[in-house]
């Protein structure tokens, strides 16, 4: 019963994240450049760009090695808003859901200054405030230590909207 809470709690983060990617990591296959794994996942393998290949190394469950790769990026490839949003992902991933929102809210200031991000990447780091937000409001610091909570706190996400007529 505790195991499938635990799953059920990862499913709603992964559902408020909007995490589509599974990607396997071979442990025991030959390393890649820098001692990392090598991924054995198609999609892995083809992502495109730095934060690409940083939420592929999250799904396959590596946060560290995501960002073990943004340290590694040169700095001109790290100013973005989706490595941005990786980077909290990894930090959220590895439970310091405080500093992934940190993060976002930093971020999401940065595009507010600066006009510099697309929609699209204003409405992914919007959607991570929103999420990471609600866990950090339930005063959940770990949510891989408190998957139940977490459910709890994500789902007001999940309810519809009630519209006054």
């Amino acid at each position: 019963m505790a195991r499938q809470q635990g799953v059920s709690g990862v499913a709603a983060i992964a559902l408020g994240l909007g995490i589509a990617l599974a990607v396997v990591v071979d442990l025991g296959a030959p390393r890649g450049d820098g001692g990392s794994p090598t991924l054995t996942a198609q999609r892995a393998a083809a992502a495109d760009g730095l934060a690409g290949r940083m939420e592929a190394q999250i799904a396959a469950g590596a946060p560290g090695v995501a960002l073990a790769l943004e340290e590694q990026a040169k700095p001109d490839q790290r100013r973005s808003a989706a490595v941005s949003a990786a980077h909290a992902h990894a930090q959220f991933e590895l439970g310091d859901a405080p500093a992934a929102l940190h993060t976002v809210r930093t971020a999401l200031r940065i595009c507010e200054v600066t006009l510099g991000c697309s929609y699209g990447e204003r409405a992914q780091l919007a959607r991570l405030d929103t999420v990471i937000g609600a866990v950090v409001d339930a005063g959940i610091v770990d949510p891989k230590a408190s998957p139940a909570r977490v459910s709890e706190a994500l789902q007001g996400l999940l309810r519809p909207a009630a519209f006054a007529r």
